[in-house]
C-alpha cells in the first residue's frame, strides 16, 4: 500500500474558490433588471389610471341610485333553493293559470302552445297583439 502524503489528484470538492468577477455581474444586471421592471410597471400602471376615464364607458344614470346590500348574500341551503327552483319552473311550463284575468291573459303549456303554433291555429302574431304594452 502506498500511502502518499502529497495531495490526492481528486479529493471529492472543489479545490478553487468560485470567481467574484462574474457572480457580482449576475448580481448587479438583477438587480438593475429588478429595478427597471419596477419602474415599468409603475408608468404603466400609472398610464392606464390617466387614460381610464378617457376611454371608460360613462355610468349609467341608474348606478348612483342602486341600493347596496350590506354582508354577502349567501344562500341557506342551495340544493333546497334549486329543487325549489326546478318545481317553480315545471310548474310555469307545464300548468294553465291566469297571467293577468282583467284582461284574459293566460299561460298555458309549452307542449301545447307548440301544438298550437304548429297547426296554425294560434299565431306568434295574435300572442304578440295581445300581450299588455309595456310602460
Amino acid at each position: 500500500m502506498a500511502d502518499s502524503h502529497g495531495a490526492p489528484e481528486n479529493p471529492g470538492y472543489e479545490t478553487r474558490d468560485a470567481e467574484v468577477g462574474p457572480l457580482r455581474n449576475f448580481g448587479i444586471f438583477l438587480i438593475i433588471l429588478c429595478v427597471f421592471a419596477f419602474v415599468s410597471m409603475w408608468a404603466l400602471f400609472n398610464t392606464m389610471e390617466y387614460y381610464l376615464n378617457y376611454f371608460d364607458d360613462p355610468a349609467p344614470p341608474l348606478a348612483q341610485t342602486r341600493t347596496q346590500l350590506q354582508g354577502p348574500r349567501l344562500q341557506i341551503d342551495p340544493p333546497q333553493q334549486k329543487i325549489e327552483l326546478e318545481a317553480l319552473e315545471v310548474e310555469r311550463l307545464t300548468t294553465y293559470t291566469w297571467v293577468d284575468s282583467s284582461t284574459k291573459l293566460a299561460r298555458i303549456p309549452i307542449a301545447r302552445a307548440k301544438e298550437l303554433l304548429s297547426d296554425g291555429t294560434f299565431t306568434l302574431a295574435t300572442a304578440v297583439q295581445t300581450a299588455p304594452a309595456a310602460e
